[in-house]
């Protein structure tokens, strides 16, 4: 056997291996993936509690524009310029 088709019988079997390792990683990132997925009823229930949530910034936001045009209604001066 020449040496090219030794380095590129190791380079075959070194391929094998990596093709191997990364088939095993992406199979324990899958079973990691699965374990940690929530079932959709928690799914459903994290949805409905974000929107909640993002009701009460609104509420909030709301209830400061309203405090701050009656402020500026009260404090503004009229000024005239010829």
């Amino acid at each position: 056997m020449s040496e090219a088709q030794t380095a590129g019988s190791a380079t075959q079997e070194s391929r094998s291996h990596l093709d191997w390792f990364c088939d095993w990683l992406r199979q324990g990132a899958d079973h990691v993936a699965d374990i940690l997925t929530p079932p959709q009823s928690a799914c459903k229930h994290f949805r409905e509690a974000r929107i909640e949530f993002l009701r009460g910034i609104r509420e909030i936001i709301d209830h400061r524009i309203d405090r701050l045009s009656r402020d500026s209604a009260s404090k503004g001066t009229r000024v005239t310029v010829e």
